[in-house]
């Protein structure tokens, strides 16, 4: 009796790090083993970036998907909960507003709650949106619980603050990929240590091999690009097009360090305006990861350094400073022909709001998707390039409009933030909101109105909100809806315990 073996598709990734061991993990869990052969190649003389810290809410279900339990994950790595981002300093100097996860507020009738500030704003002279959003409020009292289910049966016109607490983690990056690639070789991916000398086509222009140094060759049917930013496949050697964004995002630089911390960790990431850019602040059970992003044509590298440790005065380094140059922008089409790019490789938007690790995760879900689903591999490529571009282009734009709406005109960096040119769509935006008090997005944008909305009103992008007034709507009698909404998320809030003492 004779047996017929299938031959299994090999798909080889190159480069290790977050992005490399992360898209083996999903990679393995997902697609079945006797159809599917991985393998992970890199070279332990290639150090990967690394410092991404904090992410956004999609990273719990990765959790989920990979069947890792929460409370081991934070532990090993050094993991916090996040709820958000405080913004200081950004507008002006001296204020402050966070962007967070989760809902704002609750109905008012027909309206919604958004709706309903903006058509109140001038009369009760509102200003701020932080008390109306249960995530907030649970940052700002270093609160923490994940959201709590509507009681089946609940009235739907009731307020529930504490099921919108939506939430994300803060750990070490480098710990991540420890973990993912325990996790990948624990389910079969195959592991090569090696330096890549040459990539090798087939006759139709696809790769068909990766010659290492030694001279072992690593074929594959699908390879995909976890390179880092030098994207060793799509960039150098099939030399896809790359949309430049540096004449758009100002920054192009950072310098990251670790300081030592004794105090409880903030449920929440910082992101603190300086002279020529922003710093990060965030915190992990013991320690706090710190970085400056700037701009090299307003700032040397020496005087980042300078301006960095100045604000990090009187705190203990327990890492070295860390400079690290980079190209703001992304590939056209990440999956060209038979090889996928993915992470840094496919493009960097920088990190302002937390996007790096989520698109990583994503786009090796879709991968993942495609080639075990998909009937038309062509047609899957198309689509997958036309989701992740366009998604790229919408966190630009989001990304750009925190710098372009700041008031700030005390360094020629934030001069050059007000006045430079914007993209159309940006424009487009911007307008509708001061026409409307509201942002059509297209279905590709990560983030949602209420972030735009959050992010817009806390840096005051409009003078005031007197266009908004209706004669029909009595914002007086509205204001003990508002005074209603702050107390209850107040209230239940307060039942939570501290973040501290969650995680432990």
């Amino acid at each position: 009796m004779s047996v017929t073996y299938m031959k299994k598709t090999a798909i080889t990734i190159l480069g290790g790090g977050t992005a490399g061991w992360m898209t083996a993990a999903i990679l393995a869990k997902g697609l079945p083993k006797d159809k599917f052969h991985i393998c992970l190649v890199e070279s332990s003389d290639i150090s990967s970036v690394g410092v991404g810290e904090a992410t956004i809410p999609p990273m719990t279900s990765l959790l989920a998907y990979l069947e890792l339990d929460e409370s081991s994950f934070l532990k090993r790595l050094n993991g916090t909960f996040k709820y958000g981002i405080q913004f200081e300093n950004w507008s002006e100097l001296g204020n402050q507003y966070m962007h967070a996860f989760g809902d704002i507020g609750t109905p008012l009738g027909t309206l919604s709650f958004t709706q309903a500030w903006l058509k109140s704003a001038a009369a009760l002279n509102f200003t701020e949106l932080g008390s109306y959003i249960p995530s907030a409020v649970a940052a700002k009292t270093g609160k923490f619980h994940p959201p709590v289910d509507i009681p089946q049966g609940a009235n739907p016109t009731h307020f529930y603050p504490l099921s919108l607490l939506f939430y994300a983690y803060q750990f070490d990056a480098t710990e991540l990929a420890s973990l993912l690639k325990e996790y990948a070789i624990d389910h079969s991916v195959e592991h090569i240590e090696g330096m890549v000398n040459r990539v090798n086509n087939k006759r139709n222009g696809d790769i068909s091999s990766l010659s290492l140094r030694d001279g072992r060759n690593i074929a594959g049917d699908y390879f995909v690009d976890c390179s880092g930013m030098r994207g060793r496949l799509n960039k150098s050697h099939f030399g896809c097009e790359f949309d430049d964004w540096s004449n758009e995002l100002p920054c192009n630089s950072a310098i990251a360090v670790q300081t030592k911390r004794d105090t409880p960790a903030a449920p929440y990431t910082k992101s603190i305006a300086m002279s020529a850019g922003w710093r990060w602040e965030i915190p992990l059970r013991d320690r706090t990861g710190n970085g400056y992003v700037f701009s090299s044509r307003f700032l040397t590298d020496e005087q980042a350094l300078q301006e960095l440790n100045e604000a990090l005065a009187g705190e203990q380094f327990i890492t070295e400073p860390r400079t690290i140059h980079f190209k703001t922008g992304c590939l056209t089409t990440p999956w060209h022909r038979n090889s996928i790019a993915i992470g840094l490789a496919s493009g960097f938007t920088e990190p302002l709001e937390s996007t790096s690790i989520h698109l990583i995760h994503k786009y090796a879900l879709e991968l993942k998707d495609a080639l075990l689903c998909g009937q038309d591999l062509a047609h899957e490529a198309k689509r997958f390039n036309h989701m992740f571009y366009q998604e790229a282009l919408s966190i630009k734009d989001f990304l750009l409009a925190h710098y372009h709406v700041s008031k700030r005109t005390d360094s020629p960096f934030w001069q050059h933030c007000m006045n430079m040119p914007i993209t159309q769509t940006l424009q487009n935006y911007l307008a509708e909101f001061a026409r409307n008090g509201y942002i059509n997005l297209p279905e590709s944008s990560l983030f949602p109105f209420q972030s735009w909305f959050q992010v817009l009103v806390g840096q005051g992008y409009l003078a005031d909100y007197c266009a908004f007034s209706d004669k029909q709507f009595d914002a007086q009698q509205a204001k003990p809806f508002f005074n209603n909404v702050k107390l209850a998320i107040q209230s239940e809030v307060a039942r939570l315990a501290p973040h501290q003492s969650y995680l432990q």
